[in-house]
């Protein structure tokens, strides 16, 4: 076992990897830095075998390297036993943060990795539920079941447990058998993906309404089906800048668009606190629909500035706006932590630094059919 394999990340933070404990009947190997540098191991020795494309080992490798960062901010110690959960959602800030600063990944490339990384959790509860593939199929709208196989593999051949033998047998079910059978009967990722850029409005709200009820079977007919007549928009179109605070939204909107009529959903108190609060959530959208109907008639084309939101609000605000019914655009800003405390720092009403990180890592995946267009900007270093 090699737990000396070098790692393309900060020091400080494979020390902090280093430091911490994993629960020894299911990682003998030791510490989540020991456990990475074992995975990271384990594909370079193996993945020959998998005929991956350049871009595809490019991906794989980070996803090793990067897939158990979050745990140093989610173990707990439980029963006398060291757990990690949430840990898959936790590591996809450490993860941008270094990725951002890889001129050689692209912006497709590193959604593409953080998409494994966020999920390369679900096989085994997969297995462990007993769950139907229609689950797999749904997971291979958002995250390519191909490579999630293969990496799912090389993750428990990094790990030294008391089941592996089992653990084993499910990796090679779900690479060898499931994932396969999910792309066969359904579509692989990137055909999924094309076939979804050439949808019409009316097409694709149809094929998002059937995801939001988990009716894979309506999906698996909608998206091989022939397109009907494009939904009537009379041309308006909402377009919905994401990103946390300080990510540079407002600079951007300016820059790119500054002849819109821009709202800030902030000042709709369109914010994270509303969780939870069911009525002030819907009366919240009530009131914004109403606006905006006033806004398109009058400017066609409306900005809408947010932070990001819960995922349950941000469905609920999607869905508002394609019931209206509008092109749905999103523009997802990419920044690191430091340039949004370098921004935090000139900003008129500055947040603190401890609440500035938190909503750095409260950031999670978007599934690429959320809105009708999606486009990950990187902010500009300023």
């Amino acid at each position: 076992m090699n737990y000396d394999q070098p790692l393309p990340i900060p020091e400080a933070l494979q020390a902090r990897m280093d430091a911490t404990p994993q629960n020894p009947r299911y990682h003998r190997e030791g510490s989540v830095l020991a456990h990475t540098q074992y995975v990271v191991t384990q594909f370079l020795a193996h993945r020959h075998q998998f005929e991956l494309t350049e871009e595809e080992t490019q991906i794989l490798y980070w996803v090793a390297v990067l897939h158990d960062i979050g745990k140093v901010v989610t173990t707990i110690q439980e029963n006398g036993r060291h757990r990690s959960p949430g840990h898959e959602r936790a590591s996809l800030a450490f993860a941008q943060e270094i990725l951002l600063q890889l001129d050689e990944i692209g912006s497709d490339t590193r959604r593409r990795i953080l998409d494994l990384v966020r999920w390369h959790g679900l096989p085994l509860r997969f297995a462990n539920a007993s769950a139907p593939i229609d689950v797999v199929k749904q997971l291979g709208t958002r995250t390519d079941l191909r490579l999630l196989g293969i990496f799912v593999w090389c993750d428990f051949m990094g790990r030294d447990c008391d089941d592996k033998p089992r653990v084993m047998a499910i990796m090679n079910e779900f690479k060898d058998k499931i994932a396969p059978r999910a792309e066969f009967e359904f579509g692989r990722y990137a055909d999924l993906q094309a076939a979804a850029a050439s949808w019409n409005l009316r097409h694709h709200n149809a094929v998002w309404n059937a995801y939001k009820f988990s009716d894979t079977k309506l999906m698996e007919k909608l998206v091989h089906a022939p397109q009907t007549t494009d939904l009537e928009t009379r041309g308006q179109r909402v377009t919905i800048v994401f990103g946390p605070p300080s990510a540079g939204k407002s600079a951007w909107i300016t820059q790119n668009h500054p002849e819109r009529f821009r709202v800030s959903l902030h000042d709709h108190e369109f914010t994270s606190s509303m969780q939870g609060n069911e009525y002030l959530i819907a009366r919240k959208l009530i009131e914004l629909k109403h606006l905006m109907r006033v806004y398109l008639n009058r400017h066609q084309h409306v900005i809408l500035e947010s932070r990001d939101l819960p995922e349950n609000i941000r469905l609920r605000l999607a869905e508002s706006m394609r019931d209206m019914p509008v092109r749905l655009d999103y523009v997802i800003m990419e920044t690191t932590l430091a340039e949004m405390q370098a921004r935090n720092l000139r900003s008129e009403l500055p947040m603190t630094d401890a609440a500035l990180e938190a909503a750095y890592h409260a950031m999670d995946v978007y599934h690429p059919w959320e809105a009708h267009h999606m486009e990950y900007v990187r902010s500009a270093v300023d």
